[in-house]
């Protein structure tokens, strides 16, 4: 193992970056999904941990670990994405804005009732899908997952743990992410997917 730290320089980045909407960054858009977040039983801030002695050996002033092992039991951070992407979708289908729809009152007994049933479908190989799973099962909702070929039997389980209709499919991961696109529009399932995908 090599003692000091090596940096490369990305000699391929844009000189100009592309234009793109800054809307959903805004200021007043991030303090939605941080009270949204706040609001789901459980949640915490992430914990950071100072680890002074390996900056110190890698000659910088500070290093932190930022340590997702608790969150919501589920151990990964990709449910935070998910869960907002949800609730956001369920709040355009009441016609609210999700800054009146705080956990407590999306998964209430009246909303659930004005709402209907909702299928959420996504793919993955594990922790993006457990969270929509798991998200899927608060709001009282289904959810269908579908896994690539080669994805473990043990994390199919634990999605399956969560409540969701969940298969390993026998294809690669771009094209079962085609596939479910497809078939929630057969279906009329609501696709809460980590990754961009077009038609072919």
């Amino acid at each position: 193992m090599q003692d000091k730290l090596q940096f490369f320089i990305n000699q391929t980045s844009f000189t100009e970056r592309p234009s793109a909407p800054l809307a959903p960054f805004q200021y007043q858009e991030l303090i939605k999904a941080l009270n949204f977040h706040r609001s789901i039983p459980g949640y915490a801030p992430t914990p950071l941990y100072s680890l002074p002695a390996l900056s110190q050996k890698l000659g910088i002033k500070s290093l932190c670990l930022k340590d997702e092992s608790q969150r919501f039991g589920l151990k990964a951070f990709k449910v935070l994405g998910g869960a907002y992407a949800m609730a956001c979708h369920i709040a355009d289908i009441l016609g609210k804005d999700i800054s009146e729809l705080p956990f407590d009152v999306m998964t209430s007994d009246e909303t659930r009732k004005a709402l209907k049933e909702v299928t959420f479908a996504t793919t993955t190989d594990g922790n993006h899908g457990r969270g929509v799973a798991w998200m899927a099962r608060q709001l009282k909702q289904k959810s269908v997952v579908y896994m690539p070929k080669g994805s473990s039997a043990e994390r199919l389980a634990a999605i399956r743990g969560e409540g969701a209709t969940a298969e390993i499919v026998d294809m690669n991961y771009d094209d079962a992410v085609r596939m479910t696109a497809e078939q929630a529009e057969k279906y009329g399932w609501v696709v809460v997917q980590d990754t961009a995908w077009g038609r072919v």
